[in-house]
């Protein structure tokens, strides 16, 4: 059978009430089979999806006029430790509440404990130790990040990692006050994971970081520090232009506020879905005229000043939370008029489901 993109396609179910042996070949459960029409062709059944699913990203970061787009950040476990939450045993976590260091010495406290760690600071060298700042996904709000997570990292891998806290508990196992903290970091040399290629954002390029689980809300970044990394709940694209960033940042928490109005649910894994919608809906940066364009950049720069960076219980409640500035309803009735109808509607489907539920 071939397929051509004007073929019509149908819609095959079981004729409710009815009940068949699995056992039926296909000619002999015709009776029980009904079908019904599809009211798009081939064509338009795949367009939706083909950008995304020949995952060739390079093809959307150009459509989008993006020079990379990032579906995932780092995956790093063991950021936080344990979390009572979750039914399993509290460890230590190599995000640190605080840390310092001179010529002599390294010293800090991992997240979870309140033992402070002393190692010579010539082990960090050995071991390829450096402190990193996390974009991670908790911490981001729409048109803001709230702040970077510390965390203990190694250049040389993951295998590095573990013998310097090896190391590091050794050194300190007579000092340390509390016997639950060397369980705890014990533990942490068992679950800690990281990639051995610490991919590091360029100082010299402009980011549109978003959250790629659930709500996709987003904020503008330049990196001003050579050591900021993102973890793997987090997607990222990147530009060379500033106005392109602050662009797209505004269109994709236009774009979840949309979902959050329509009543729909995100879905659970984004990855490069919001960057589809955006194209679906006609929003990309080549087919918007200068004027809209212009204006959509600058109420994104006064919103990334405004914006809270409150801990909000969800994402759906922060979105709500920036209809009381006038930029953002300027924003949305802004887009509003600019988009049709149904291709924000096929944007939607893109990143979210159809029930009503919490993000």
């Amino acid at each position: 059978m071939i397929i051509s993109w004007n073929t019509e396609l149908y819609i095959v179910s079981r004729k409710p009430g009815i009940d068949y042996k699995k056992s039926l070949e296909l000619n002999e459960i015709k009776e029980f089979l009904e079908t019904r029409r599809l009211s798009k062709s081939y064509d338009e059944y795949v367009k939706q999806n083909l950008l995304y699913f020949t995952e060739n990203l390079d093809v959307l970061a150009k459509e989008l006029n993006i020079e990379k787009i990032v579906p995932k950040g780092l995956y790093i476990m063991g950021i936080y430790g344990g979390e009572k939450k979750r039914g399993k045993k509290i460890y230590a976590g190599i995000a640190l509440h605080e840390y310092r260091y001179d010529n002599i010495k390294f010293e800090f406290r991992l997240w979870n404990t309140r033992d402070r760690i002393i190692v010579p600071i010539n082990l960090l060298k050995e071991y390829g130790i450096k402190v990193y700042k996390v974009i991670y996904m908790g911490e981001i709000n729409p048109f803001r990040l709230r702040r970077f997570i510390d965390v203990i990292l190694s250049d040389q891998g993951e295998a590095s990692l573990k013998q310097f806290l090896q190391r590091a508990l050794k050194i300190n196992v007579d000092r340390i006050a509390r016997s639950e903290t060397i369980e705890m970091i014990k533990m942490l040399i068992e679950e800690v994971k990281q990639p051995n290629n610490i991919i590091k954002l360029d100082i010299d390029k402009h980011y549109i970081i978003y959250r790629c689980s659930r709500s996709f809300t987003a904020f503008a970044y330049r990196s001003q520090e050579p050591n900021v990394i993102i973890e793997s709940h987090v997607a990222y694209a990147e530009s060379e232009k500033e106005e392109i960033a602050y662009y797209y940042t505004a269109i994709l928490n236009y774009l979840a506020y949309k979902v959050i109005q329509s009543g729909k649910a995100f879905i659970r894994s984004q990855f490069a879905r919001p960057l589809f919608a955006v194209y679906m809906a006609g929003l990309a940066w080549k087919d918007i005229d200068d004027a809209t364009k212009d204006r959509v950049v600058e109420l994104s720069k006064i919103l990334h000043k405004k914006a809270p960076d409150k801990d909000y219980p969800n994402q759906k409640i922060a979105l709500k939370d920036l209809e009381r500035y006038s930029e953002f309803k300027e924003l949305v009735k802004l887009l509003d008029s600019k988009v049709d109808r149904e291709n924000l509607d096929k944007a939607l489907d893109m990143v979210s489901g159809g029930g009503a539920e919490e993000e």
